[in-house]
């Protein structure tokens, strides 16, 4: 059976020496899209051939539109409505452009700013909103898990590092969507990602001791949300976001992480200020108490005194912060009085509480508990397995590919958008969780 695997997920396969022939088949890496710098809203981008020539591709053809060499650098910027490529050899417009290392070296991409290393390939593309570009960053599954630790966990002990492996890994998986042109983001909005700049010895090692592993829950892979620390107790899910209660996001008692600096914190903010920001959202806020708690202490709703509403304890901090910063409300585990012109807040812990506190997971690894063990500390139930994307023969009904497994999730239109080529993991679950997870 002939099939054709569309151009830019070809490319990135060879590019990252993924795609090897049927007869020496290796397992197959997953690649997770990562939509880059949205909150730049870049107009343009240049990219340069830093560690080996790339190739640029422009819209339907499958024919190379130029090859930097090394040193070349090119401009993609909106104008008029279409996107314009400036290249040394050649300048013209088109709808999309994908850029593709010609081996496993990062390529180096700059927006209002220092040079930034990507691994993979990227995907160049009209954002709609102020002329804006959308940068898709089209890389290897470990390669965004090694990143990703050493961007979200600030910490040394390897045990620790190996449990942030496997629920970044689990996350990058998880979120794998085929209604949306990209899967996750750059920033805490999904997972915090800043390419092989980010990398360290460390984390490439813990990705690589973990390599393929997921949490997973009656066979499907789990909510891996995380946080900085819990100030002594975990939160239900449901206590903190809508949805369903999960049996592996129960709060318990969290002795591990006593030595987070904000395991017990007092911050204040302006009451001016602070009534200003529920106003302009919700209406003549004239004051504000606390309505509910949950069964940990964490506040479950606020009252909004004069606009005669309540809202939950995530969405009073997730506003103040907002306007403030995101120490000031450090946890929905806090109180709060009114001191002459400032109110108070006096709490426990920094996160939303669901799931693994990083300096808790820290704390077990320093008494030689294993990652294992982290994991099944704070997701009870659960369990770690090899995904089921691997070395199995799969046709791929939207792309036209064959046997090559979980390899490719999403083939490129190379007319500016996404299309799904492959099926989910089966049997994953969603819940109504913010795609936000870090804090």
């Amino acid at each position: 059976m002939s099939a054709r695997l569309p151009l830019l997920a070809l490319a990135v396969l060879c590019a990252a020496g993924l795609l090897a022939p049927a007869a020496h088949a290796q397992p197959r890496e997953p690649i997770v899209r990562v939509h880059l710098l949205a909150s730049a809203a870049p107009q343009s981008v240049t990219v340069t051939a830093e560690s080996g020539p790339l190739t640029i591709y422009a819209d339907r053809s499958d024919r190379p539109t130029t090859t930097l060499s090394m040193g070349e650098t090119a401009r993609v910027e909106h104008v008029s409505g279409r996107l314009r490529l400036r290249a040394p050899s050649v300048t013209l417009q088109g709808d999309v452009f994908e850029v593709v290392p010609s081996r496993d070296a990062p390529l180096a991409l700059r927006v209002n700013g220092p040079w930034k290393r990507y691994r993979g390939a990227l995907s160049i593309e009209r954002n709609g909103a102020r002329g804006a570009l959308r940068l898709i960053n089209y890389v290897p599954l470990e390669a965004y898990v090694s990143s990703v630790v050493a961007s979200e966990y600030p910490f040394q002990e390897m045990e620790g590092i190996k449990a942030q492996a496997v629920l970044a890994r689990t996350y990058g998986l998880r979120a794998r969507d085929r209604s949306e042109p990209f899967d996750v983001t750059d920033d805490t909005g999904s997972q915090v990602y800043r390419g092989a700049d980010a990398e360290t010895a460390r984390s490439r090692a813990a990705a690589g001791a973990t390599r393929g592993e997921v949490l997973q829950h009656r066979g499907a892979l789990a909510e891996a949300t995380y946080y900085s620390c819990s100030g002594g107790h975990t939160a239900n899910n449901e206590d903190v976001w809508n949805g369903a209660p999960l049996s592996y996001l129960r709060g318990r008692p969290d002795p591990y992480d006593r030595d987070c600096p904000d395991y017990r914190w007092t911050t204040t903010a302006p009451v001016s200020g602070v009534l200003r920001t529920l106003s302009s959202r919700y209406g003549g806020v004239s004051g504000i108490e606390v309505a509910s708690r949950a069964t940990d202490g964490r506040v479950a709703t606020v009252h909004l005194l004069g606009a005669g509403r309540r809202i939950s304890g995530n969405e009073f901090r997730a506003v103040v912060n907002g306007a403030y910063g995101a120490r000031t409300v450090r946890s929905t585990h806090f109180t709060v009085q009114r001191d002459g012109g400032q109110y108070v807040f006096t709490g426990r812990g920094f996160g939303h509480g669901v799931g693994m506190s990083q300096y808790g997971a820290r704390g077990q690894a320093l008494q030689g508990r294993s990652y294992r063990d982290i994991l099944a500390f704070y997701f009870p139930g659960t369990d770690v397995q090899r995904h089921a994307d691997g070395p199995r023969a799969v046709d791929y009904a939207a792309g036209g590919a064959s046997g090559l497994g979980g390899l490719v999730p999403y083939v490129p239109r190379t007319a500016g958008a996404l299309q799904r080529a492959a099926d989910m993991t089966p049997g994953t679950e969603r819940e109504a969780q913010p795609r936000r997870v870090a804090w």
